[in-house]
């Protein structure tokens, strides 16, 4: 049993909750047995920790499980994964542009997954997608899909898919979009919206008609264009 923080495994472990390290060693952690087991599926798991003494795991003190984790309760799982590049890029893409808030990014990713967007591109500015928050919301879509990193402007310029915006008041109501074989949808910051740059590339926005309301958050907006777009 590792029982001690100061474990040189256990504290390299630890370091892996800051970004740069994650990064740098392009691994990170999952906690919860449906994610290490969903790890484990997806052939990403490098190593598994438990606090009961079980095959195939390394076993871990209370004290140390509680130290890799970012909860309150007490996990009683914790999977080391490594992160995994893919180049191709799918026929329906998401592209996020400086979404920031790790439950907007995980829910995006989790609907993504459920209505077949399987490459997704993220932007500078936005969260990290292996924050552990992130992961959790996911509930494992962070296995499933194909992650490319970089500038937008770019990405979008060297796709030959329909790409659209989403702007709450001003383009094509979602309804009367036209549904492509290959398409890409561009979500913005939660605040700000889509950067200047990207709308300086003069796409054409889908919005969603709505009653007596402005906007919806960007996660419950991007699910529904989604699922529209899927079909």
């Amino acid at each position: 049993m590792l029982s001690s923080i100061d474990n040189p495994k256990i504290k390299s472990l630890i370091k892996l909750s800051q970004a740069k390290y994650r990064k740098q060693e392009k691994q990170f952690l999952v906690e919860g047995a449906h994610l290490v087991a969903e790890a484990r599926l997806a052939g990403v798991l490098l190593e598994a920790y438990s606090v009961e003494e079980k095959k195939d795991y390394i076993q871990v003190s209370a004290a140390v499980m509680k130290r890799l984790c970012n909860t309150d309760s007490l996990v009683k799982e914790v999977g080391l994964c490594k992160m995994v590049e893919k180049n191709k890029i799918s026929d329906k893409v998401l592209i996020l542009d400086g979404i920031q808030d790790p439950g907007n990014m995980g829910s995006l990713l989790r609907s993504a997954c459920a209505f077949g967007f399987e490459t997704i591109f993220v932007g500078a500015g936005s969260v990290d997608i292996y924050n552990d928050k992130v992961i959790r919301s996911s509930q494992g879509a962070i296995f499933k899909l194909n992650f490319i990193f970089g500038n937008p402007v770019e990405f979008i310029k060297s796709l030959k898919h329909k790409v659209y915006g989403t702007n709450v008041v001003d383009g094509i109501p979602l309804k009367k979009v036209v549904k492509e074989n290959q398409v890409a949808i561009v979500l913005g910051n939660e605040g700000n919206g889509i950067s200047k740059e990207v709308q300086a590339l003069k796409l054409e926005n889908i919005f969603i008609p709505m009653n007596n309301t402005e906007s919806l958050n960007v996660s419950v907006a991007g699910s529904i264009i989604l699922y529209e777009l899927s079909c």
